[in-house]
């Protein structure tokens, strides 16, 4: 985003300070034209949010971080729970903190109706009657009294072909960005997974509208990376060092931003997931709510396993991250990894953030998989083929061990 800064000039002449004046109106007259041209808009001009991007040199850091001024961090709630939950970091819009930060001002939700724009693929409107409850924020998602889970009424049906190697993609870091979540929802096959941050503006209509084009999609649960508070991932992160009680606190309130996703994904959490005790509740959750969990694969996790097995949570973890580095190039190796893991495994997940350059290369790429022997499905498809493999050789091992006694 480029950025414009003005010189004062002590003591101007006044004809100096006559062309000065004039100078500045038609630069702002000019950017706030080219604003409405480009938006269509005229609120489009006014300044409203300032987001920044983080270095894109650690893969942890992959997806837009909202960040702050480190001066104007509020202490750790956790240090004091009636503290005031802490300010949407990279936001100055008053507005939108409001609807982002209060749960009682949360926008309704609402469901598909004929002005959205559908296709042949859209998914059935949510929520749907059987699988909330009312939460802090709207409703958070249940097991129906019949025990269908939110994972299989609110996923994309896909069969998976036996024999054809599988490969599943997700793009996250969506809702904060206006141009590049509508190419990814409108650019993308329906096969690809979308994933939302939680702190969106009316998250609600992104959700209808991924979905009303055939996209089953995710929430980002913020969770406590190494280097917390000053690497932070956003308000109601998730934390190591905070209690069962806080924590599902914090999570309910994030899980009840939005209604019609399947599962959530991590967003950082290097501290969190090194740390089973604290992962245990939270696996908990999910597990109770009906929830498939898919973790982006930043470090290798022992604890993830560990604590899934014993909570008998559906998750699994993404494969590759293709845009470390965001070139045409870069993505193209990457995904062409992919492919080879999918031929040696079976199956294979990639993540990806919703940089132009990045819809762009999958937008092509996607298109050549079927010629080349692939199977593109949804990251829900995949989680289940996962669970289900895991499940069967589970069972084989635990035979082999009775039969040898």
């Amino acid at each position: 985003m480029a950025k414009f800064a003005i010189t004062f000039i002590p003591k101007p002449s006044s004809v100096n300070w006559l062309k000065l004046t004039a100078f500045s109106l038609l630069s702002i007259s000019a950017l706030t034209l080219g604003a409405i041209a480009l938006f269509g808009k005229v609120d489009s001009a006014l300044p409203k949010i300032s987001v920044n991007v983080p270095s894109l040199s650690d893969s942890s850091k992959i997806q837009a971080s909202l960040r702050s001024d480190k001066n104007n961090n509020p202490q750790n709630p956790v240090q004091g729970r009636q503290q005031e939950e802490p300010r949407l970091n990279g936001v100055s819009d008053p507005s939108l903190q409001q609807i982002s930060l209060q749960p009682n001002n949360a926008r309704p939700l609402t469901k598909n109706t004929p002005s959205l724009p559908t296709s042949p693929n859209a998914l059935v409107a949510v929520p749907i009657a059987g699988f909330f409850e009312p939460g802090p924020g709207g409703v958070l998602p249940i097991i129906s009294p019949s025990g269908d889970k939110p994972s299989a009424v609110y996923s994309r049906s896909f069969e998976i072909k036996k024999g054809k190697p599988v490969i599943s993609i997700i793009v996250g870091g969506l809702g904060m960005m206006k141009r590049t979540t509508m190419a990814a929802i409108e650019e993308l096959p329906p096969e690809v997974t979308l994933s939302f941050v939680p702190y969106t503006p009316d998250l609600q209509t992104w959700i209808d509208l991924a979905r009303a084009q055939g996209h089953e999609v995710m929430i980002e649960i913020p969770m406590e990376p190494f280097g917390y508070p000053e690497t932070d991932p956003g308000p109601y992160t998730l934390l190591s060092s905070a209690s069962s009680a806080e924590n599902t606190r914090r999570l309910e309130w994030l899980l009840s931003r939005t209604s019609g996703y399947f599962g959530v994904t991590n967003y950082m959490g290097s501290k969190l997931t090194a740390s089973e005790n604290a992962l245990a509740p939270i696996f908990r959750n999910f597990n109770r709510r009906g929830l498939d969990f898919l973790y982006d694969g930043e470090t290798k996790r022992s604890s993830l396993k560990n604590v899934a097995v014993k909570e008998g949570l559906s998750w699994s973890t993404a494969d590759r991250i293709i845009d470390i580095k965001q070139t045409t190039t870069a993505i193209d190796d990457q995904l062409l990894r992919l492919e080879a893991m999918a031929i040696q495994n079976g199956s294979a997940i990639g993540k990806g953030f919703s940089w132009p350059v990045t819809i762009k290369q999958l937008r092509d790429w996607t298109r050549s998989l079927d010629a080349k022997g692939y199977q593109l499905a949804p990251v829900s498809a995949v989680i289940k083929m996962r669970n289900e493999e895991n499940l069967t050789s589970s069972k084989a091992v635990a035979l082999s061990v009775n039969d040898s006694n």
